[in-house]
């Protein structure tokens, strides 16, 4: 007779988990078809007090204790760095420690951008801290659906280029983006009042 294996079932695990405390909070969970998973397992919009939002995110679900490390947890970008730092949808990466039966998360799309592409990570890496469970939901919530609206309009723009230089550009400031004959990456950067501006370099930070 077939086997199923364990691993199969803490997977499972794992989903069910994450499905179960997202729609106790009333959130819309869509799984993805197996058959069409490329590297995320759910798509969640966020419900605010009943009403729904605009605000999505995608979700990689991993279950097991292969994933915990010294310092966390890691989840392998493998083929999926393009795809999950460049999407117009954030994606989040989410562990289930079946010893200890939590949820961790991490936010993949900004670990990415954060290292840029001449230096992309192997994995994504899920603090120990950032446990998922009821009492911290809202605080979930809040910081995903901030991160979701920084993909809208000129903040899109303003929130890439934060992401590649490490500073954090406020709407009222002028940013423009340039590459030399180099291919190096300049941002000119000038906040109003100020009588100078700042020129980032990626070769000099």
């Amino acid at each position: 007779m077939p086997k199923v294996s364990k691993g199969r079932r803490v997977g499972q695990a794992a989903v069910n988990a994450l499905r179960t405390l997202l729609e106790n909070h009333d959130h819309i969970v869509q799984e993805i078809s197996g058959q069409n998973d490329f590297g995320e397992d759910f798509y969640v919009t966020f419900v605010d007090d009943g009403h729904l939002t605009s605000d999505t995110i995608k979700v990689q679900v991993k279950g097991g204790s292969s994933w915990r490390r010294g310092n966390g947890y890691a989840v392998p970008v493998d083929q999926h760095g393009d795809i999950w730092a460049d999407g117009n949808i954030p994606v989040y990466c989410v562990v289930y420690d079946p010893d200890t039966r939590r949820l961790h998360w991490a936010n993949a799309t900004q670990q990415l951008r954060r290292s840029g592409p001449l230096n992309p990570p192997r994995f994504i890496g899920v603090s120990p801290n950032a446990v998922l469970n009821d009492s911290t939901m809202p605080s979930f919530v809040a910081q995903a659906r901030r991160y979701v609206g920084r993909y809208r309009g000129r903040r899109a723009v303003l929130t890439h280029l934060s992401e590649m230089s490490g500073v954090e550009f406020d709407s009222t400031d002028h940013v423009l983006h340039f590459v030399n004959g180099f291919d190096e990456d300049l941002i000119f950067w000038k906040r109003p009042g100020d009588s100078l501006a700042t020129l980032l370099m990626s070769a000099h930070g």
